[in-house]
């Protein structure tokens, strides 16, 4: 029997469903339900009525529940006695982040956090904006990276320290107007098709308020939070890129031209986390490598 089983069966009852278990523990439905049967067949009984929907607990897997959850409790107990005469920090922690940040910052923070905690399993999750803060809020992430704008959402009093400051740039084709330009006024923007990250809400986005901010009223044709979706659509000509320069630094940038904008404009980015974080040694470590890790070379350090 494995342990994941257990958090599999856990989720689809407390999550009422195979849908929305996957969706909490960022694992495929088909991954769940194969844990499920696995779980089925190691115990030799059927513990959801997977005729009624939402599939409903069996006898069997109501006898199971509470079993289920003492033995995750006695496993995480278990654990913590284990490091406490050790001396050592074990456990799991789960890391919410966007794709550059995830590219560029990312790998060196774990790099240092796995020589420092070798006992601790750090799982990742990378999602545009809006999907980071239903990871910080509703679980299972305790801390995440994230730019400060959109300002998060949560039902928690989240705690957060800056981290970097980068420069905004704008992406066009080659051969456009602006293209042989070292930067380009920001009133250039004016009556241009835009794409910019984002997930949805265009006029919650990051460039959309910092561009208002500057008295731009951006003309958003694309929104995508995966910067080679954003330059590919430039390079087809069908819009202007209006982005972080961490996220151009992560991707080919053949035809297209990197330019930057007068006045400057800027992305700030802080680490994030939840009031639980501080029940988690494990994830409290994590946030001090985060903090003292050095940020990636074309921002600026907040901290």
């Amino acid at each position: 029997m494995q342990i994941e089983w257990i958090h599999a069966f856990l989720a689809v009852v407390d999550r009422g469903g195979f849908t929305a278990a996957a969706v909490h523990l960022y694992r495929s439905q088909g991954r769940i339900s194969s844990h499920i049967a696995s779980l089925e067949r190691e115990l030799g009984a059927q513990l959801f009525d997977r005729d009624q929907r939402p599939a409903r607990l069996t006898a069997a897997g109501e006898a199971l529940v509470t079993h289920a959850r003492a033995m995750v409790e006695e496993l995480d107990a278990g654990r913590a006695a284990m490091a406490s005469v050790q001396g050592l920090i074990r456990g799991d922690v789960t890391l919410a982040t966007y794709p550059s940040a995830g590219a560029a910052f990312v790998p060196e923070v774990l790099r240092r956090f796995s020589e420092d905690f070798p006992g601790i399993r750090v799982e990742l999750v990378e999602q545009a904006v809006r999907g980071i803060d239903r990871a910080l809020d509703q679980g299972p992430a305790l801390l995440a990276v994230r730019p400060t704008l959109p300002p998060p959402r949560s039902t928690h009093s989240l705690s957060h320290r800056l981290l970097w400051r980068e420069p905004m740039c704008l992406v066009v084709p080659s051969g456009h107007r602006l293209a042989d330009q070292e930067t380009a006024a920001l009133a250039d923007l004016r009556g241009e098709q835009l794409v910019v990250s984002g997930h949805d809400l265009r006029y919650d986005t990051e460039a959309f308020r910092l561009l208002t901010r500057e008295s731009i009223e951006p003309r958003i044709r694309f929104l995508s939070d995966q910067p080679q979706i954003l330059v590919g659509l430039v390079r087809s000509g069908l819009a202007l890129g209006f982005t972080n320069r961490l996220a151009i630094d992560s991707v080919r940038t053949d035809g297209v031209a990197v330019v930057g904008v007068s006045p400057r404009v800027y992305r700030e980015v802080g680490v994030y986390w939840a009031p639980a974080l501080a029940g988690s040694p494990a994830a409290s470590a994590l946030l001090e490598t985060l903090l003292g890790t050095p940020v990636p070379d074309t921002t600026t350090d907040l901290r």
